[in-house]
């Protein structure tokens, strides 16, 4: 039910595709990488030219529709390219495509259900699956994966009596068929769809590959079929679907997997084969032995062949100093057949045997052979030439938009060199832009952590290089300060909302007393906290939002206080403060209470509050400290309206989403808590949604809190809102992984 939410939240429908793609690079680079994109061959020149052939592609076929079926084998071998980049591209446009089609589709395969090319989208199905973890992506494959497994694969592969509907028969088949298998085998962990894809496949290269050769026949009826030279009738696509198949499935066999050793024998001989056939021109012509009778360059088996080829190089099977240059002038020659506009030429079309390919012929296969041999460009120059330090992996079905990674500031500064270690920018290697960053200090005087704000794709890597040089000013995103002009007020906001608590002087004037959190609706990026505070006419809207928000003697907008016998033991308002860290990232502070009486308890507490740019949410933790028992009894609650409104009590996730009644032309304030845990008892009563917990003595309570606003345009329902509440949970129970290189 989650990831259906999650899913459904993020897509766009194919009408609106145009909004999300990239014109071909994706932004400026620094100064540093500049240089760079000099060289063909880096991680970010590439990028830019798999985005740009994989941007027409879609614009192709949203203007045009799709030529073939979207369950094809022609696009699936599309979705594996475009697989590929999105694990390499900060655009989410790509993964939330590949996404639509899988639901467009109701994740089913083509009709002919034993037929190979009718299933090689079970690859997208399955990668997808092991990103997002929704069985709804691969149950149907699923079920017929194991007919597959069951069935007994004893015909004949002659070609006649339609064998092709129920064998892998042609070459061709080894790219739909069997990486299908392997890798609906590495999503769900069962090894029989990789044994079944293992055993097949060396029944179709026993009657199709020639070992004198080294090449794969089409299919039967071509053996012993000549060229117009007295060669042997090879096909160059034909093969490179082989080699294409080869790779993805040893890229799904672990390294003790019995069989692996014959797959890896027969990708040498194929690849030391295939090099040896490279044309002058860079490509392999739709004829292997006959490139002189297709003189034309093709672009299809070319990628496919490029792919292999540097897959080999990066996987340590083929020498590097033999191979690099074959994969390199085959690059050249696939980017030299892209059109400005993107649009890659040269792509034979659909076929069984050589044939013409001109500047104006392409097919979405030969788009996935290219994005496929980009991403292996990308690994090489990765390993080899990148200077990444810190990798920044969204192992989740999440798009993460500008979310915060946080990396303990000792481990990140020791890989930066001397000079960068003194002044330094962090750098996204493959994009070349310069990745937001703040120092946090948490009160002291040393840096103890680094934040960077990062976009990432579901699925997606980022690569980080710390660079010496001065970093680009970063517009403040967060920022609070203690408001003596105003009654001791509180006050911080991001980009987002503002909130306050209350001081010590606000209880000298008991019509204006209140407890908890408010809030203030705001419909600007920027900073208002000063401006309004100066103006004192922030209850009325400005055209930058104001404050109508109501706290009185509650909880507001999702503080927490002790709780017992249906009792709220609230404190006094706050009497200490400090500002631990102010932007531009993140705002932090802490505000200490006096001790109170909570029941028969005395009670103090510290409250930490830090907001983060761009999200909606704050992070409270809470430290109480009190004598006689081990643990105490709280409440986290949110206000009520007395019109009635929207409320979303989800224990099980930990979320408690409350969307106000509409204020008149004020519009409508949604406020919401998150709890990484679940949290029995939510409940409401005749004031409060409420979230019970216990806390232990001088023990961190955390949960978040925050709001949103109609009028922000961002958030305008219910619904969106509670769909970003359990997001959010989500997101705090999956962090983004951090690696230290």
């Amino acid at each position: 039910m989650m990831m259906k939410t999650i899913i459904a939240g993020s897509l766009l429908g194919l009408s609106f595709l145009h909004a999300g793609l990239p014109a071909h690079a994706t932004g400026p680079v620094t100064e540093k990488y500049a240089a760079a994109f000099t060289d063909t061959y880096t991680a970010q020149i590439v990028r830019a030219q798999m985005e740009k052939v994989a941007s027409w592609q879609w614009r192709y076929i949203t203007a045009k529709g799709w030529n073939h079926a979207p369950t094809d084998w022609t696009n699936g071998a599309m979705y594996a390219g475009m697989f590929s980049l999105t694990q390499v591209t900060a655009n989410p446009f790509f993964t939330d495509r590949l996404i639509q089609v899988g639901k467009d589709n109701n994740w089913n395969t083509g009709p002919d259900r034993f037929f190979a090319d009718e299933y090689c989208v079970g690859q997208l199905y399955s990668q997808l699956y092991s990103v997002y973890g929704d069985t709804l992506m691969v149950d149907k494959f699923r079920k017929l994966a194991d007919s597959i497994v069951a069935a007994p694969h004893n015909e004949s592969l002659e070609w006649k009596n339609g064998i092709h509907h129920r064998e892998w028969a042609w070459c061709d088949a080894l790219f739909m068929g069997p990486p299908a298998l392997a890798y609906l085998s590495t999503a769900t962990r069962y090894p029989r769809y990789l044994e079944t894809a293992d055993k097949l496949w060396w029944k179709t290269t026993d009657y199709l590959y020639n070992k004198q050769d080294s090449l794969y026949y089409r299919d039967g009826s071509y053996i012993g079929k000549k060229e117009k030279n007295g060669t042997n009738v090879y096909w160059s696509r034909g093969n490179g679907w082989v080699m294409g198949g080869l790779v993805r499935m040893l890229d799904n066999m672990p390294a003790s997997y019995a069989g692996k050793q014959r797959f890896l024998e027969l990708y040498k001989q194929m690849a030391y084969r295939i090099a040896a056939l490279q044309t002058a021109d860079g490509t392999w012509h739709a004829s292997l032995l006959d490139p002189d009778n297709y003189p034309a360059k093709e672009t299809s088996g070319t990628g496919f062949y490029v792919y292999a080829l540097m897959w080999g190089i990066n996987n340590g099977l083929l020498p590097e100093k033999e191979f690099l240059p074959i994969v390199q002038k085959g690059w050249d020659a696939l980017t030299g057949c892209v059109q400005p506009n993107g649009k890659l030429g040269f792509v034979q079309e659909i076929g069984a045997a050589p044939g013409k390919a001109t500047a104006d012929d392409t097919e979405v296969y030969g788009v996935g052979a290219f994005l496929l041999a980009g991403s292996e460009l990308i690994k090489y120059d990765l390993r080899k030439n990148a200077t990444a330090a810190v990798v920044i992996s969204n192992n989740t079905g999440i798009n993460r938009e500008r979310d915060i990674v946080e990396i303990p500031y000792g481990d990140f500064i020791r890989k930066a060199s001397k000079g960068a270690q003194k002044n330094f920018k962090v750098v996204d290697v493959i994009g070349g832009q310069e990745i937001p960053y703040q120092l946090l200090y948490e009160g002291g005087k040393a840096a103890k952590k680094i934040l960077l704000q990062v976009t990432l794709p579901a699925g997606a890597k980022l690569y980080a290089a710390i660079v010496e040089g001065t970093p680009a000013p970063v517009k403040t995103g967060a920022y609070g300060r203690y408001v003596p002009e105003r009654k001791d007020d509180y006050a911080w906001e991001n980009d987002r909302m503002a909130y306050r608590m209350y001081g010590k002087a606000l209880e000298q004037v008991p019509k204006e007393m209140a407890f908890g959190i408010d809030v203030w609706a705001k419909r600007t990026t920027d900073m208002v906290i000063d401006t309004w505070y100066k103006l004192d006419n922030y209850h009325h809207d400005n055209g930058q939002g104001l404050d109508y928000y109501s706290v009185g003697l509650t909880l507001g907008a999702g503080d927490t206080a002790p709780y017992g016998k249906d009792t709220i033991y609230y404190p006094k308002n706050y009497r200490q403060w400090k500002t631990l860290d102010n932007g531009p990232l993140r705002t932090t502070f802490a505000l200490t209470y006096d001790s109170w009486q909570a029941g028969n308890t005395a009670v103090t507490v510290t409250k930490t509050i830090s907001l983060d740019a761009g999200s909606q949410l704050n992070k409270m933790q809470l430290q109480y400290t009190f004598k006689g028992k081990d643990s105490m009894p709280v409440v986290t609650g949110i206000v009520k309206r007395k019109e009635p409104g929207t409320v979303l009590l989800d224990e099980k996730t930990g979320v408690m989403g409350y969307w106000e009644p509409t204020h008149g032309e004020d519009g409508t304030i949604g406020v919401g808590c998150v709890f990484a845990r679940e949290v029995p008892g939510m409940k409401t009563d005749n004031v409060h949604l409420l979230s019970p917990g216990t806390t232990g003595n001088q023990q961190p309570y955390v949960y978040y809190f925050g709001a949103a606003w109609n009028k922000g345009g961002r958030i305008t329902s219910a619904t969106e809102w509670f769909s970003y509440l359990e997001t959010f949970a989500q997101k705090i129970k999956q962090p983004l992984d951090v690696t230290i290189q």
